[in-house]
């Protein structure tokens, strides 16, 4: 079986050494536009929950990974500057470049053929392959050369965001909501490397305008930026590579697969950073595509069927839950007018997947905070 993967980011190359592990014969390239040491963004996140799908697929690639990741079991909620801490939660970072490398040796070194410098996602190589796999993004290509065969439907959201990086370590994930002249702003920041930390910077769309952000440069934003959030940036400056303001994307694709071509990742459904990693996603769909065709064999019809029938669930509850933190998000200004545990409580309850037996059994202390306050 030949096969083709265009975009070498980690959906593309996790599939690639799945594939190529399990049956070494397998004629397996991946094509990426970019230089193999080029990455956009920090650090990404993996929950221990993504850690165990990994770890279910193949150990071996968790504990290598786990050396290069900082880990923490808390999250913290600040608002105007008080800090309630939620416990219970599992956590895991890594750089996206270290990642990235990982990745790349671990394909390397079962023979999988990675093509750098090479123009990403052109549909006429289908015809070369016998699997053609989309992996190239939220911009794919490939996707992009069949929009109605994917079904694909893009919506842009309402607030702005951009991603940034700062030299300060958090012991956290933290999320920092700060009214600033009757703005209403948010940071995600947490560390991914002992001194180096994400921090996304996030404002709704009043917030854009009565700013004067929408009149500035990306320059001059992140120098406002670094202004508003001077506290949890602990007076640091923020660290740009390519952190354009911008919306963001939701893209959906009600088919996944067209002909000989199937989407993984962003190129198929793009996840909402207030929901979880997309890298997280974007590599379970690795495996589930992995699984679909080790069952199926080279009937690759049936494979991608079931692919799509098997995965499609859990992605769907998981987009559910995700335009429910998307208007929790762009809702945030009143929010932010609650107590501090109140607006705790009203985060963790956003996307309808936590209930209330869940959060205290997982937080108990939080939870204790919490009928202490509402008593």
């Amino acid at each position: 079986m030949r096969i083709v993967i265009s975009g070498a980011g980690p959906a593309g190359l996790y599939f690639a050494y799945l594939m190529k592990k399990s049956q070494p014969s397998r004629d397996i390239t991946v094509i990426e536009q970019n230089a193999p040491d080029d990455t956009f963004g920090f650090g990404v996140v993996l929950s221990g929950r993504a850690l165990s799908f990994l770890s279910d697929a193949d150990p071996a690639i968790v504990e290598h990974l786990l050396k290069h990741m900082q880990t923490w079991s808390d999250q913290h909620i600040v608002l105007n500057g008080q800090r309630i801490v939620i416990d219970g939660s599992s956590y895991s970072a890594i750089s996206r470049l270290v990642l990235l490398e990982q990745l790349q040796k671990l394909c390397a070194s079962i023979g999988v053929k990675i093509d750098y410098r090479q123009r990403v996602g052109d549909p006429s190589l289908a015809r070369e392959c016998d699997v053609f796999v989309g992996a190239d993004g939220a911009n794919s290509i490939v996707r992009d050369a069949f929009p109605q065969a994917f079904g694909t439907e893009i919506v842009d959201l309402k607030n702005y965001f951009a991603w940034y990086g700062v030299k300060r370590p958090y012991p956290a994930h933290t999320l920092t909501f700060i009214e600033n002249n009757g703005g209403a702003f948010c940071g995600h920041h947490y560390r991914y490397t002992p001194d180096m930390s994400t921090f996304v910077a996030e404002m709704d769309a009043a917030t854009w305008r009565s700013s004067g952000f929408g009149a500035m440069n990306d320059d001059e934003r992140r120098k406002s930026s670094e202004v508003i959030f001077a506290e949890p940036l602990g007076g640091l400056p923020l660290v740009d590579n390519r952190s354009l303001w911008r919306h963001y994307r939701i893209i959906k694709n009600s088919r996944w697969h067209h002909e000989n071509i199937v989407l993984i990742g962003d190129a198929l459904r793009t996840a909402h950073p207030s929901i979880g990693s997309g890298t997280r996603l974007a590599i379970e769909d690795s495996i589930a595509l992995w699984r679909a065709l080790e069952a199926e064999g080279t009937d690759i019809s049936a494979a991608f069927a079931r692919y799509q029938r098997e995965r499609e669930p859990v992605r769907d509850k998981l987009n559910r839950a995700a335009e429910r933190s998307i208007a929790w998000y762009e809702d945030m200004r009143s929010k932010m007018q609650m107590h501090p545990l109140d607006f705790a409580w009203d985060y963790m309850m956003r996307t309808g997947i936590m209930t209330p037996e869940r959060l205290e059994r997982e937080c108990p202390q939080f939870m204790a905070q919490y009928r202490a306050h509402a008593d």
